[in-house]
C-alpha cells in the first residue's frame, strides 16, 4: 500500500515535468520539480550548491539511487515551498538537527533504504504539517523518545527493516491522527500496554516478523479505528480470552508464524466484521468447534502448512457459513469435519497435502465433491495411495449404519451379587459403545483404539461433570467385548442402563433395566422398620427414665442433700438474683448498641466508597469529554491537556482526602460512642453497688437500733438468725459478682483514643442524661431500678427519731440534719423516752413483721409532712396514695440512694454487732 502511494507519486511528477533550463545528467526538472535517478555527484555529497541553479520554489525533490552518502546541513535552506522529498535507495549514513528546518508546508519526506544509523532527536521539530514518514530499510537500533512528537498530523509512518528492539510508554501519544503504522521487520522483544496509546484512529497496524513471545492485555484497548492487524512470525505462543476484545472493526488478521499450540476457545467472538485470517505456519493441534464463534461474516480462512495440525472438530464451521475461500492444506489431517457442507457459499476449496484416511468418517464427502467439483482447487489423494484417486475409494467405502443385535432381558438381581449387562451391535465400522448408568457416570468402548471414535477426548471413564473415575475402586466396568459389568450389586445401582452406539454413518440407543428382587426390598423395609421400631422404643424407655430420676431428685431435694458439702447449690438470695439479672441485661443493652454501632459504621463506609466511586466515575468521564474536544484545538492543546491533567490529579487527591476524613470521622466516632457505652455501663455497676450498700447498711441500722422488747430474743439465742434472715444476703458473693464484671468491663479491646466528643446518629445515655433510663432505645426490665447519684444522698431519721421536714412548698430548701451524739441531745432532737412513749402509743401485735409498726409510723410522718419519696425505693412508697406518687415523679427528676448517718449511742459489740449503748448490759451474756 505505501508503494503504490510512491509510484503515483512519481507518476504525477513525470508527467507534470517539462523540459526547461539546464538540468544535471539523470534529472528532469521544471520550476517546481527536480527527480533524479541515478545522478551521481561528487564526493557523494548533496549540496545547496547542486539546488541552486533550480530557483527558490521548488515543491518536489526525488534524488534517487545515487550512492549520496552526506547531506549538507543548509541543503533546503531558503526552500520554503518544499511539499516532498525522497532520498530514498541510497547511502546516507545519518541527519543532522536542522536539516529539515523551517519547511513548514513539507508533507512527505521518503528517507527509506539508506545506512542511516541515528536520528536526532530535533531533527523533525519544524515538520508539523508533515502527513507521509518513511524511514524504512535502515539500520536504526534505537531513536529518540517522542522523536515523532512535533508531526501532529503524521498519518502514515513506515519504521520497518530496522533493528529497533523496543518502544516504551506513550513512544506516538502525539501522533493522534496517525493511521498506518509499520513496525515490522526490527528485533522487537518488548511493546508496553502502553507504547500505541492515543493512537485511535489507527486503522493499520504491522508489527510482523519481530521477536515478540507475547501481546500485552491491553495493547489494543484504544484502537476504536484498526481494520488491519499483522502479527506474523512472531515467538507468540498464547493469546488470552480478551486479546481481541476491543478490535470491533477488524477486517484483517494475521497470527501465522508463531508458536500457537492452541486458540482460546472464543478469542474471535467480538470481532464480528471480520473477512480475512490467516493461521499458517503455528504449532496449533486441534481447531476446536468454538474457535470461530461469531465470525459470522469471514470470508478468507486460509489454516496451512500447519505441521501439527490433525483435526479440525466436526462443527467448527457452523459459525462461519459466509466462507468464500477456505485453504486447509499441508497440515497433517486425516478426515475433514462434517460441518463443511454447510459452506453454501464457498468458491474456492483447497484440501491437498493431507494424509487423508478415506474411511467412513469422509464417506459424505464423495457425493458433496460430485455436486461442487468447480470450486475445489487441490489434488484429492489419499494416504498412500494412488494420486487423485480419493472420490473412488470413498464410493466404495461399504459403511453401515449400527444395528441392535441382542441385549441383555430383564432380570431380578439380588443385592450383593453381580450382574453382567450385554448390548450388542453390527455395523461397519464396528461401532463403539458407551454406558450410561442410573448415577450418570459414563463408560466408553472403541473396539479399534486405533480409529478414534467421537468420544475420543472425554476417557474411558467419568461422571457428569466430566472428572476421571478410577476403575480400580469401581465396582463397574467395561470388559473387553463391551459389556458392562455391576460387581456387588446396591440398592442406587438398579434403574435403566442406556447402552449408546456409534459409528460415522449413524447412532443407535438401546435400554437395559437392572431390577432388584422385590422380596429382598421387602425384607430389606421389614428389617428398617423393626430396628426403627426398637430405636425408638428404647429412646422413649431412656426418657421416661431420665425424667422419673430428675422428678424424684426435685422432688425431695436429693441434689441439695448431697451437694451440701461441696457448696454446689447456689445460695443466692433473692436480691442477689436480682442484681445478676440486672448486670446481665445491662450486658445485653450493651452488646446491642455495639451492634448497632457497627451496623452505622459500616453503613457509613459503604456510602463513603459508593459516594467515591462516583466522583472517580463523574472526574474520569468529565475528563475524557474534555480530552476529547481538545483534538481539535493546535496552539493551545498541550498548555490545556497539562492544566486538565493537574486539574484532575487535585480532584482525585481530594476526593480521597475527603474520604479518608469520612473514614476516621466515622472510625471515631464508633470508638467514642463504644466507649461512652463501656462507661455508661461501668458507673451503673457502681451506683448499683453502692445503693446497695445504701439499703443494707439502712437495714443494719434499722435492726441494731430496735427497741429492747426485740432484744430479748437474743438470750434466747436467736437474735440476728431467724427475723433478719431475709435482709442478710451474702454480701462476699454479691461483691464478687461486681468486681468480676467491672474487671471484665475494664479489659475490653479498645480501638483508639477517646480524644474529642463527636455527634452520633444513634443515641448514646450518659451519667449526665436524668432522663437517661426513660429513653433509653432497649427499655430495662419491670423491677429493676438504677439509682442515679448527683448529690449527697439525704439523711434519714424517719424510723429512728421525728424527721425535720421543710415546707412543702419550698423544694430547694436543705433539709434539717442534726449531728449524732452520744452524751446529749441537740434542740429539737427527741429523746430515748419521747420515742419509746410514741412507739408505745403505735403498738401493734407480736405477730406483725418486723417493719410494720416503723412502716406505718413513716407512713403517718410521710403524709403529714409531705415527704417526696425515691422512686427507687420501693419500701418506702408502698403504702403512697396516687395522687401523692404522681406529684412525686413529677418533681423527682434524679434518683436517689438513701443513707443512715451514725445513730446516737451507738456502741461495737465484742461479738463485732453495732447495739445501742442501754443493750449492751443486756446482751453481754448473750451472742448476737
Amino acid at each position: 500500500m505505501q508503494w503504490l502511494l510512491k509510484v503515483l507519486s512519481l507518476a504525477i511528477v513525470c508527467c507534470a515535468v517539462r523540459a526547461q533550463g539546464p538540468c544535471q545528467a539523470g534529472c528532469k526538472c521544471n520550476a517546481t520539480h527536480l527527480v533524479c535517478a541515478a545522478a551521481a555527484l561528487p564526493g557523494g555529497k548533496l549540496t545547496r550548491a547542486a539546488l541552486n541553479h533550480h530557483g527558490d520554489k521548488l515543491q518536489h525533490i526525488s534524488w534517487k539511487d545515487s550512492q549520496i552518502t552526506v547531506l549538507e546541513i543548509d541543503l533546503f535552506t531558503g526552500l520554503h515551498d518544499l511539499e516532498y522529498i525522497d532520498l530514498s535507495r541510497n547511502e546516507i549514513k545519518r541527519t543532522e538537527h536542522g536539516l529539515f528546518a523551517r519547511l513548514t508546508l513539507l508533507t512527505r519526506l521518503n528517507i527509506s533504504r539508506n545506512e542511516i544509523d541515528d536520528i536526532p532527536r530535533f531533527t523533525f521539530a519544524d515538520l508539523e504539517n508533515l502527513t507521509v514518514l518513511d524511514v524504512s530499510h535502515n539500520r536504526l537500533r534505537a531513536i529518540p523518545f517522542q522523536v515523532f512528537g512535533p508531526m501532529g498530523k503524521l498519518q502514515y509512518l513506515d519504521i520497518s527493516h530496522n533493528q529497533i528492539a523496543s518502544f516504551l510508554d506513550y513512544y506516538f501519544s502525539p501522533n493522534r491522527q496517525l493511521k498506518q503504522l509499520f513496525l515490522n521487520n526490527n528485533n522487537l522483544v518488548k511493546i508496553t500496554s502502553n507504547a500505541l496509546v492515543n493512537l485511535k484512529e489507527l486503522e493499520v497496524l504491522d508489527v510482523s516478523s519481530n521477536k515478540l513471545d507475547y501481546i500485552p492485555k491491553s495493547l489494543f484497548d484504544n484502537f476504536d479505528q484498526l481494520r488491519w492487524l499483522n502479527l506474523s512470525f512472531n515467538y507468540i505462543q498464547n493469546l488470552t480470552q480478551e486479546s481481541l476484545r476491543n478490535l470491533k472493526t477488524l477486517r484483517w488478521l494475521n497470527l501465522g508464524g508463531n508458536r500457537l499450540r492452541a486458540l482460546p476457545p472464543t478469542l474471535f467472538q467480538y470481532n464480528e466484521y471480520l473477512e480475512t485470517i490467516y493461521l499458517e505456519r503455528t504449532e496449533i493441534s486441534v481447531i476446536q468447534n468454538t474457535n470461530f464463534k461469531g465470525l459470522a461474516k469471514l470470508q478468507r480462512l486460509y489454516i496451512r502448512n500447519n505441521e501439527f495440525l490433525r483435526e479440525i472438530e466436526p462443527f467448527a464451521f457452523q459459525d462461519t457459513p459466509s466462507i468464500t475461500h477456505l485453504d486447509i492444506s499441508a497440515n497433517v489431517m486425516t478426515f475433514l469435519p462434517l460441518s463443511l457442507k454447510g459452506l453454501d457459499q464457498l468458491q474456492e476449496l483447497r484440501i491437498g497435502n493431507n494424509p487423508w484416511a478415506c474411511d467412513c468418517r469422509m464417506a459424505w464427502f464423495a457425493s458433496w465433491a460430485d455436486r461442487r467439483k468447480e470450486i475445489i482447487k487441490s489434488e484429492l489423494s489419499c494416504r498412500n495411495s494412488y494420486p487423485n484417486d480419493m472420490l473412488t475409494i470413498l464410493n466404495h467405502t461399504n459403511c453401515k449404519a449400527p444395528k441392535l443385535v441382542s441385549s441383555s432381558p430383564l432380570t431380578l438381581y439380588t443385592l450383593r451379587t453381580n450382574a453382567l449387562l450385554e448390548c450388542k451391535f453390527a455395523g461397519n465400522p464396528s461401532p463403539s459403545l458407551t454406558w450410561i448408568t442410573p448415577t450418570r457416570n459414563i463408560f466408553h468402548w472403541n473396539p479399534d483404539s486405533q480409529t478414534p471414535d467421537i468420544f475420543h477426548k472425554h476417557g474411558i471413564a467419568h461422571d457428569q461433570y466430566y472428572r476421571n473415575i478410577d476403575l480400580s475402586k469401581s465396582r463397574v466396568r467395561v470388559l473387553e467385548d463391551g459389556s458392562l459389568l455391576v460387581a456387588d450389586i446396591h440398592r442406587e445401582d438398579c434403574g435403566t442402563y442406556l447402552c449408546f452406539a456409534s459409528n460415522p454413518s449413524a447412532n443407535v440407543t438401546a435400554e437395559v433395566i437392572l431390577n432388584i428382587d422385590p422380596m429382598t426390598m421387602f425384607e430389606i423395609k421389614m428389617y428398617s422398620l423393626l430396628c426403627g421400631a426398637i430405636c425408638a422404643a428404647a429412646f422413649l424407655g431412656l426418657t421416661f427414665l431420665v425424667q422419673a430420676l430428675r422428678f424424684i431428685f426435685y422432688r425431695f431435694r436429693l441434689m441439695e442433700t448431697c451437694c451440701s458439702c461441696c457448696g454446689c447449690v447456689s445460695r443466692t438470695q433473692p436480691r442477689s438474683r436480682q442484681i445478676t439479672s440486672m448486670l446481665d441485661n445491662i450486658e445485653q443493652y450493651k452488646r446491642q448498641q455495639l451492634e448497632k454501632l457497627r451496623e452505622n459504621y459500616a453503613v457509613q463506609v459503604h456510602r463513603i466508597k459508593e459516594n467515591c466511586t462516583q466522583q472517580m466515575d463523574w472526574i474520569q468521564n468529565s475528563y475524557s469529554t474534555q480530552a476529547s474536544h481538545l483534538r481539535n484545538i493546535r496552539d493551545i492543546g498541550t498548555n490545556h491537556l497539562t492544566s486538565m491533567k493537574d486539574n484532575y490529579y487535585d480532584q482525585v487527591k481530594r476526593v480521597r482526602e475527603y474520604s479518608t476524613c469520612q473514614l476516621n470521622w466515622v472510625r471515631e466516632n464508633y470508638v467514642f460512642q463504644r466507649n461512652k457505652i463501656r462507661k455508661f455501663s461501668a458507673h451503673q455497676v457502681l451506683r448499683l453497688r453502692e445503693s446497695y450498700k445504701y439499703q443494707q447498711q439502712t437495714l443494719n441500722k434499722v435492726l441494731e437500733n430496735l427497741p429492747s422488747l426485740y432484744f430479748e430474743n437474743c438470750r434466747s439465742g436467736s437474735c440476728g438468725h431467724s427475723d433478719s434472715m431475709a435482709f442478710d444476703p451474702d454480701v462476699e458473693v454479691i461483691d464478687m459478682y461486681l468486681k468480676t464484671k467491672i474487671e471484665k468491663l475494664a479489659h475490653l479491646p479498645t480501638l483508639g483514643g477517646d480524644d474529642e466528643s463527636k455527634m452520633s446518629v444513634y443515641y448514646t445515655p450518659t451519667e449526665r442524661s436524668i432522663n437517661s433510663r426513660r429513653s433509653s432505645p432497649v427499655p430495662l426490665p419491670e423491677g429493676i431500678h438504677i439509682n442515679m447519684i448527683e448529690r449527697d444522698p439525704p439523711r434519714l431519721y424517719a424510723l429512728i427519731r421525728p424527721l425535720q421536714m421543710s415546707p412543702p412548698h419550698s423544694e430547694q430548701s436543705t433539709p434539717y440534719e442534726p449531728e449524732p451524739s452520744c452524751s446529749g441531745t441537740k434542740p429539737g432532737s427527741p429523746t430515748r423516752e419521747a420515742y419509746q412513749t410514741e412507739r408505745a402509743d403505735q403498738a401493734k401485735p407480736s405477730s406483725e413483721p418486723l417493719l410494720g409498726r416503723e412502716r406505718a409510723a413513716y407512713d403517718r410522718s410521710r403524709r403529714r409532712y409531705h415527704l417526696p419519696a425515691s422512686a427507687s425505693s420501693p419500701e418506702l412508697t408502698a403504702s403512697a396514695d396516687v395522687y401523692e406518687r404522681d406529684a412525686t415523679h413529677e418533681r423527682a427528676r434524679v434518683l436517689l440512694a438513701v443513707e443512715l448517718t451514725k445513730p446516737a449511742c451507738q456502741v461495737r459489740h465484742k461479738a463485732g454487732q453495732f447495739v445501742c449503748g442501754e443493750c449492751v448490759a443486756l446482751c453481754e451474756t448473750t451472742p448476737l
